[in-house]
């Protein structure tokens, strides 16, 4: 099964793109804030990264440069 790390802060956002991901067979984790999402990463193996560019204690484009290392 392919893995979707999903990064975003609202909440409304983070239920709908997770059920039509999990309908399609993805497994998807969720991170809300840059935090959390450093600390999910590390388990690491996931095929792709969405990441919301505002969050609330950063940037989802600090966070891909921090990924990208």
């Amino acid at each position: 099964m392919k893995r979707i790390f999903f990064v975003e802060d609202d909440l409304s956002l983070i239920h709908g793109l997770s059920f039509a991901l999990r309908q399609q067979g993805y497994e998807v984790i969720v991170a809300r804030t840059c935090l959390e999402a450093e600390t999910l990463w590390q388990a690491g193996g996931f095929d792709l990264a969405i990441l919301d560019v505002t969050l609330p204690d950063g940037s989802g484009f600090d966070l891909c440069r921090r990924f990208r290392q």
